[in-house]
């Protein structure tokens, strides 16, 4: 068994992230093991960045063995003018930003895993095809807002009550199919459970 601590960027992740449902399948295929504890909600990417350093130390008080750290991808509006910008060099450029951020580099170690969901993980909701939402016949990850397609199919703008809706039917295996950053993440998930074989 391998103990992980999550920081995620928003509430929307902490309610998928914290489910029974997704800490069973952690549990069952990959060995990995944490509690309600163990996830520091950073409050935006902003919050991750300014309060980094007290967030680790925190699970790390816990003696997790790893770290993810979960955020969005946020296209930024410059991003999206250059032509030559394509969704897959934005990750790079999240994690510069936040390990980059005042003295945050000194605190990067080699346990901690980011984990860039391309545009937000409504995008992965999205991927997620026995949830039936509709994508309007576009890539999941190519939505430029995925949470405003899902509310307007679920009836709700806030991402915190989307993902309580569909917490108890999600899979990361299935939105890793159609969405690349979900299949990332499962990656990510692999490498941490064979690094303690």
């Amino acid at each position: 068994m391998v103990k992980v601590g999550f920081i995620t960027e928003g509430k929307a992740d902490k309610f998928i992230i914290s489910s029974d449902r997704f800490k069973k399948y952690l549990l069952t295929s990959y060995q990995i093991v944490f509690s309600d504890d163990d996830i520091k909600l950073g409050n935006g990417k902003s919050g991750i960045k300014k309060n980094f350093k007290s967030l680790l130390s925190g699970l790390y008080k816990n003696n997790v063995d790893f770290i993810i750290i979960m955020v969005d991808q946020d296209d930024k509006e410059t991003q999206k003018k250059n032509r030559k910008y394509k969704p897959v060099d934005c990750p790079k450029l999240i994690v510069d930003e936040i390990v980059n951020f005042r003295d945050n580099r000194h605190y990067v170690k080699e346990n901690l895993i980011f984990v860039v969901m391309t545009r937000e993980m409504e995008a992965w909701f999205l991927a997620d095809e026995e949830l039936s939402l509709d994508c309007n016949n576009q890539k999941p990850e190519e939505i430029l807002n995925p949470s405003d397609v899902i509310a307007k199919q679920l009836g709700t703008h806030s991402h915190g009550r989307i993902a309580i809706k569909v917490k108890g039917k999600f899979s990361i295996e299935r939105a890793a199919k159609n969405a690349p950053s979900a299949f990332r993440f499962i990656k990510k998930l692999k490498e941490i459970r064979d690094s303690v074989k």
